[in-house]
């Protein structure tokens, strides 16, 4: 079973960046993923729970114990970065094998690397130098060599960047199978937003050097907070609004002379809106009455994702609605024509910028 990770009030200034008051909560074998931009203070806070820069302020406890000053390899975490950090010249099993060598445990746990070699399918490539390794083989034999540590901590900097999608996928599924198997806490830090939905137990989201959101998926989704976690997330209608009237239920807002309704008012600090692309939704004919937001606006354009069409109403603001391909060309809609959206006061979020 993973172990228990806190952190209270981490700081670390690396160069001109700093990770500032960082408190996080991970329990055992729970799989959290951070995400943010380039930049943000992904990679050094793995690196700093890992125990290789030493914590200007706060503390770092695994399993009930203070850690903040344990050596990096007696903290029974394993880390995992971008560019896989092996020997070249030796074989895919001596690479695996090299952590345990220099604690002399080879042969003590060698079943664990016959396990790790099978669990990763990597078993018929174990006599391969690693130069000659595809990009997706060597993510795999640095995951191998992390595990066969026997980690209870697993620290995963962007473990599927720079793959192709169906190597992505492998690794993903991989990834989430040692995790209920072995019951490893996992940390994983990505800016990749399906990934991050596709594998989190927990959700936090990271922009310069502090944590502005977390929570479970679901709840860092449906009430982001922060305009740059509702960006990640995929809302495309982010706006300015100015709070109009404030009701028990619903709080009116002016987005350039739009009025619309919200189910919350904001708090302090917050002074944007945003409404995701899937909260809306497009009819030809006037829907009935309800408490909704309701606006008769034109087609100003729309961009063919694949699956997923994006189409752009003019309401006097501009709205990106996402909708499947099929029902887009279901409702035969045509660029310059007139058009009702919809959306409840629930789908209008309050952000800080």
């Amino acid at each position: 079973m993973g172990g228990e990770l806190r952190l209270k009030k981490v700081s670390k200034t690396w160069d001109t960046f700093k990770l500032r008051n960082i408190t996080l909560n991970i329990g055992p074998g729970e799989y959290f993923v951070l995400v943010g931009p380039t930049g943000s203070g992904k990679t050094l806070l793995l690196e700093t729970i890992q125990g290789f820069h030493t914590v200007d302020k706060g503390s770092i406890q695994f399993d009930g114990q203070d850690i903040t000053k344990v050596p990096a390899d007696q903290r029974r975490i394993a880390y995992v970065p971008q560019t896989p950090n092996l020997l070249p010249q030796i074989t895919v099993r001596e690479n695996i094998e090299y952590p345990l060598k220099k604690k002399n445990l080879v042969e003590t746990l060698r079943w664990e690397v016959d396990g790790v070699l099978q669990m990763l399918s990597l078993s018929e490539h174990q006599d391969r130098e690693f130069v000659t390794l595809s990009g997706g083989e060597k993510r795999k034999v640095a995951l191998a060599r992390a595990l066969v540590q026997q980690p209870r901590v697993l620290l995963l900097d962007e473990p599927l960047s720079n793959l192709d999608v169906t190597t992505k996928q492998e690794i993903r599924d991989e990834i989430n199978t040692i995790h209920n198997y072995l019951g490893v806490t996992v940390i994983h830090v990505t800016h990749d937003q399906q990934e991050a939905l596709g594998l989190a137990d927990r959700l936090g989201v990271i922009r310069k050097g502090v944590i502005v959101k977390k929570g479970t998926v679901e709840d860092v989704f449906n009430d982001p907070t922060d305009e740059y976690a509702a960006r990640f997330l995929g809302y495309q209608n982010i706006y300015s609004a100015k709070v109009l009237e404030k009701g028990r239920k619903i709080t009116k807002m002016n987005v350039k002379g739009v009025i619309l309704r919200s189910s919350k008012a904001p708090k302090r600090g917050q002074t944007r809106i945003g409404i995701h692309s899937d909260d809306i939704s497009l009819h030809k004919v006037t829907p009935p009455a309800t408490r909704d937001n309701l606006f008769r606006g034109v087609i100003a354009g729309y961009s063919d994702l694949g699956p997923a069409i994006t189409v752009t109403v003019d309401i006097g603001i501009k709205l990106n609605i996402t909708q499947s391909k099929r029902r887009f060309l279901e409702q035969n809609i045509a660029q310059g024509e007139e058009i009702w959206v919809q959306f409840t006061p629930e789908a209008v979020k309050q952000l800080k910028v």
